[in-house]
């Protein structure tokens, strides 16, 4: 096991004085299991893992019980002293029971001061399939993602590079040498991506082909999982999108005929919606937003995000085109750049579960797109994924020159860098630019660039 950035937040909500019980929400594969193992080793006496996909574990939720009733009987079934603050109770494949879900209500009513945590793989399918949920304001969610390259240094034990990764400041040039060797060790996390597993497993062997039979475990287990709650009608349109969405990465999304599968678009429509809630794919909405708040168009065609970078490589049998171009974004015509920087983003959301936008702009004759739009200092934040020069960023130039905007972000293969640049209508702006390895940084780095912009 190795240590991943969502055990930070574990420890904040430890440390809250009224916690309520803290539910972990992402796809199967992506370590929630481990992250808890490892937080709860590291900072109680005293663990209970309760597994509800166990028959004898499930049974300690036949009925509604009053809590201490309930508490009473797992320190019995485990034969552990449960003490408030120094025992954690994890509560892991809880879709399995809705008498489990309710039950942790009671625990943030009657006993705040127990440490409680739930996680599952599916809770929004079974959720919705299902009809039941969990109790309103009496959980706290967080979300989880496939490993960072930041996480993934830190399995290698990469400490100098992670040191240094993570010291560097906006203003300071990276010598060509070191910026040159993060950007191998970044090509080499776009290949092995990260799904802790595979990661582990190449950390051991460091061949790409002996990871396969994980990437194929972890596929066949999302169409096993996902399946159980769908209906047999529409488990051919899930399966069929689980092997081919990795192929349209980066793509606008027309669910009529979707890959050629000649579907239909009701559908392709619902499996979408079956895989979203399942954390494996995500949806990129249109937004012709030039200011906050970000209002997306949904009428519009959002593209397509899959779950994980080694996941489309193993899928679309990308490896040697990755390791032998050194420009990401000129790789699968830039679609992998486009996933690994949606995936990036997406993973620094740990508090919320949020929908990533993309900006478009039609007029006759002309159409403009950019990648991404995030906020930052109550600013809407304009995220291109180029490796061009400055100054063939058309679509950049367009929403600067619309909007009251003056900021604008670029990850790209290059080293960081902070420049005034000028639109061909003269109008001028600063333009971050990022390299890919620090994607994991860039709230951060935000922060400090526009706190200097701002001062």
């Amino acid at each position: 096991m190795f240590q991943r950035a969502i055990n930070k937040f574990f420890l904040e909500w430890k440390n809250q004085k009224k916690r309520k019980p803290l539910v972990v929400r992402g796809a199967r594969q992506v370590g929630k299991t481990s992250a808890v193992n490892l937080f709860a080793e590291d900072s109680f006496k005293t663990y209970i893992y309760i597994n509800l996909e166990q028959e004898d574990n499930l049974a300690l939720f036949t009925r509604m019980s009053p809590v201490r009733e309930l508490v009473q009987a797992i320190q019995l079934k485990f034969n552990k002293k449960i003490i408030p603050g120094t025992t954690l109770i994890f509560i892991d494949e809880v879709q399995n029971s809705s008498i489990a879900m309710s039950q942790l209500r009671y625990f943030y009513e009657e006993m705040h001061d127990l440490h409680v945590m739930a996680a599952g793989s599916l809770l929004e399918v079974k959720m919705k399939s299902e009809g039941f949920s969990f109790p309103v304001g009496r959980v706290e969610y967080c979300y989880m993602y496939p490993v960072t390259f930041e996480e993934y240094l830190s399995a290698l034990e990469e400490t100098e590079t992670l040191h240094y990764i993570n010291s560097v400041k906006p203003g300071k040039k990276t010598p060509a040498e070191i910026h040159d060797m993060l950007m191998k060790k970044f090509h080499e996390y776009l290949l092995v991506g990260g799904m802790p597993e595979a990661v582990a497993r190449y950390t051991e062997i460091k061949s790409l082909i002996d990871v396969d039979p994980v990437y194929e475990s972890i596929l066949t287990g999302f169409k096993d999982d996902v399946l159980k709650y769908a209906s047999i009608a529409k488990s051919k349109y899930i399966q069929y999108l689980v092997e081919h969405a990795s192929k349209y990465i980066g793509l606008p999304v027309k669910y009529e005929n979707f890959g050629g599968s000649g579907f239909r678009s009701r559908e392709m429509s619902e499996a979408f919606d079956v895989l979203e809630k399942a954390m494996v794919i995500s949806r990129v909405y249109a937004s012709a937003s030039k200011q906050l708040p970000i209002v997306d168009n949904l009428k519009k065609t959002p593209k397509l995000l899959y779950l994980d970078t080694g996941l489309v490589n193993y899928q679309v049998g990308l490896r040697t085109e990755v390791m032998n171009i050194q420009d990401i974004n000129a790789i699968y015509h830039g679609q992998l750049s486009e996933q690994i920087v949606g995936q990036g983003l997406l993973s620094q959301a740990i508090r919320k579960n949020i929908n990533l936008s993309y900006w478009y702009r039609e007029q006759k004759g002309s159409i403009s797109e950019i990648d991404y739009l995030i906020s930052s200092h109550n600013r809407l934040i304009p995220v291109e994924v180029k490796s061009g020069k400055a100054g063939t960023l058309r679509s950049l130039h367009n929403f600067i020159d619309e909007s009251r905007n003056n900021f604008a972000v670029r990850i790209y293969s290059g080293v960081m860098g902070i420049e005034k640049i000028r639109t061909p209508n003269k109008k001028q702006f600063t333009l971050f630019s990022v390299p890919f390895y620090l994607l994991h940084r860039i709230e951060e780095l935000l922060d400090a660039v526009l706190g200097d912009l701002l001062r």
